[in-house]
């Protein structure tokens, strides 16, 4: 019997399970907290904003007995909203498929299957190299959301190879039968997304 990884986001099926080579999970987690960088330097420059409003209006008679002190917590809301959405926006990406799972109060999951993926692409802005991260962009058959953007997932160059070659995979070998139209044109079954 093999140790079991320490990392579940590595992890591997066990031996003996039903789940075949094509559901090996090649990443499950969150993505990198630097991705929220952007957003949490919006609310720090708001919160900026309110503490240096609150000194000028405390100049002003008429103002200096109010508790202008709040205005230098105007940023927090905006600031936890950004620790809370990326918390519990969620990634499973196998050799089959890529979950998003997203919500704060209610949750909502999203499901790409990979043989409905048309391209994947490979970037990373000046940004992303500073902090590291990188973006693998799944461009699906959905005409209304063809696109996924995995952004800031660890690994990510390694993460868009093995997408790429599974992608490939899945084309090849999972696709649905397709049903052919009453004009004569094949047509695919179902969309590129699946809600669950």
């Amino acid at each position: 019997m093999q140790p079991q990884s320490p990392n579940p986001a590595h992890a591997r099926p066990p031996a003996g399970s039903n789940a075949g080579p094509h559901d090996d999970v090649i990443y499950e987690g969150q993505a990198k907290h630097s991705v929220s960088i952007a957003g949490y330097s919006k609310w720090i420059l708001v919160t900026i904003v309110g503490i240096t409003l609150a000194v000028l209006l405390g100049k002003i008679d008429f103002f200096a007995t109010m508790p202008l002190w709040v205005l230098g917590l105007v940023g927090l809301p905006g600031m936890l909203l950004v620790f809370l959405r990326h918390v519990t926006t969620r990634y499973k990406v196998t050799l089959r498929r890529v979950e998003t799972e997203k919500g704060i109060i209610s949750k909502h999951v999203d499901s790409l299957e990979l043989w409905r993926v048309l391209d994947v692409r490979y970037s990373q802005t000046l940004f992303d190299r500073l902090t590291g991260n990188g973006r693998v962009l799944l461009v699906g058959t959905d005409k209304s959301d063809p696109e996924l953007l995995l952004h800031g997932l660890p690994n990510h160059r390694q993460l868009f190879e093995r997408l790429r070659d599974a992608v490939q995979s899945a084309r090849q070998t999972s696709r649905p039968m397709e049903l052919v139209g009453q004009d004569g044109h094949a047509e695919d079954m179902g969309g590129a997304w699946g809600g669950h």
